[in-house]
């Protein structure tokens, strides 16, 4: 089978599977992976991976992190740190608990447990942010707060991921060296992010060029390959550099066209054919060789689930949220999408997990990116109502005093 009709099969799977399950409004996420699995060799055996397939896979990935860095607005913390900061807090830390407990219970080096732990930490922006924008509540402080408290979950996640990785993953760095490097590494991004804007407004200022667009798109991809290679060379996975990189852009490119030129690449190509060579490499049949892997499932999707769900609807209510707010926040948490495969592309490289636990987390993805829109669905009118009329009480409230006021 050549590699050239192994890559059409992707292709084709990717346009057909998410054709075919947007009728049943089924995110495309889920139907890419689910058409990995239906064409790759645990399936129909339609395709074969080869090296570069996966070679394309690593690219997607890489695209995949860096949207996500790029999806990701350190502004929003604006007014709404605080709050933010304890949601985020308390999502991070029961979750992590009970990963870390799951890998604990079936046995798992305490390596595979921290990593299951670090998992479950993670949440998905690129969830959060569509379902919330549809229904106008970016604007409103609850918005604001669920998805810089996402933000914040994605980036502890993706430091102690990283300091993971290099201890599992020794690179050309003694660690100490490396925990130094890196934490300077994150200052440059910090730097560079502040000097992005400033050193466009004095290359604009003094260079007349007529292909600025170009020029923009060049150099988004040089800050994006320099990130991932000078990450590399640290010992550190490509994936924070993609991350980190997003994150440098995303509040200096300035220009919407180039960003839907990103976003039309990426999604277009890189990413839907990391999604359908992640489900190829699924194997799916894992699940009928013994029974404490059906176990195994129920704990990560239900512990997932569970964890995200209560410790954001928990916090918010530790917050004075009302309730029908501290389910949206809850719902808002539970997605693993990004960061849980990217960890599961690197498990699948480095052999970190065992095969039941990456099959489990592929699927905790998929179930996870249904339950949340669902949950959020239901929600976010009510919560608009609980605002309007709030904010109603209180413009009624101060009339009265100031009726009063004004009696006296």
């Amino acid at each position: 089978m050549s590699e050239l009709f192994s890559f059409f099969i992707i292709l084709l799977a990717a346009l057909i599977f998410s054709r075919v399950f947007q009728r049943f409004h089924i995110p495309w996420t889920v139907a890419l992976i689910i058409g990995g699995i239906l064409v790759g060799p645990f399936g129909m055996n339609l395709m074969t991976p080869d090296p570069t397939l996966h070679f394309l896979k690593y690219l997607g990935l890489v695209f995949l992190m860096f949207m996500a860095g790029l999806e990701t607005r350190l502004s929003g913390f604006q007014g709404v740190w605080r709050e933010a900061s304890f949601v985020g807090i308390m999502t991070s830390l029961i979750p992590f608990g009970v990963g870390a407990l799951i890998g604990l219970f079936f046995g798992y080096s305490v390596a595979a447990t921290l990593l299951l732990g670090i998992i479950f930490m993670s949440s998905s922006i690129a969830i959060a942010i569509p379902a919330l924008e549809s229904k106008n509540l970016l604007r409103f402080p609850i918005g604001k707060i669920i998805i810089s408290s996402i933000v914040l979950q994605d980036i502890a996640s993706l430091v102690l991921l990283a300091i993971l990785l290099q201890y599992l993953i020794p690179g050309i760095l003694p660690f100490p060296i490396f925990i130094t490097l890196f934490f300077l590494s994150l200052l440059i991004v910090v730097i560079i992010r502040w000097g992005i804007p400033r050193f466009r407004r004095l290359f604009n200022k003094y260079g007349e060029y007529t292909d600025s667009f170009e020029r923009d798109l060049r150099t988004v991809f040089v800050v994006l390959i320099g990130s991932v290679l000078v990450f590399e060379i640290l010992g550190l996975h490509s994936i924070i550099g993609a991350f980190l990189a997003g994150l440098v852009l995303s509040e200096t490119i300035a220009s919407k066209t180039l960003k839907n030129k990103i976003r039309v690449m990426a999604y277009g190509l890189f990413i839907p054919v990391f999604f359908v060579m992640v489900g190829a490499d699924t194997n799916i049949r894992v699940f009928l060789e013994a029974h404490h892997t059906v176990f195994l499932l129920l704990a990560i999707v239900f512990g997932s689930i569970l964890a995200k769900f209560l410790s954001g609807w928990f916090a918010a209510r530790l917050l004075h949220f009302s309730n029908t707010q501290a389910t949206l926040v809850g719902g808002a948490c539970i997605p693993q999408l990004s960061t849980t495969l990217a960890v599961i592309a690197v498990s699948q490289q480095h052999n970190l997990l065992p095969e039941e636990a990456l099959t489990a987390l592929i699927i905790l993805s998929i179930v996870t990116v249904l339950v949340s829109p669902l949950i959020m669905g239901s929600t976010t009118e009510k919560v608009k109502k609980e605002y309007f009329s709030n904010k109603s009480k209180k413009k009624s409230t101060a009339l009265q005093e100031e009726t009063n006021n004004f009696s006296a």
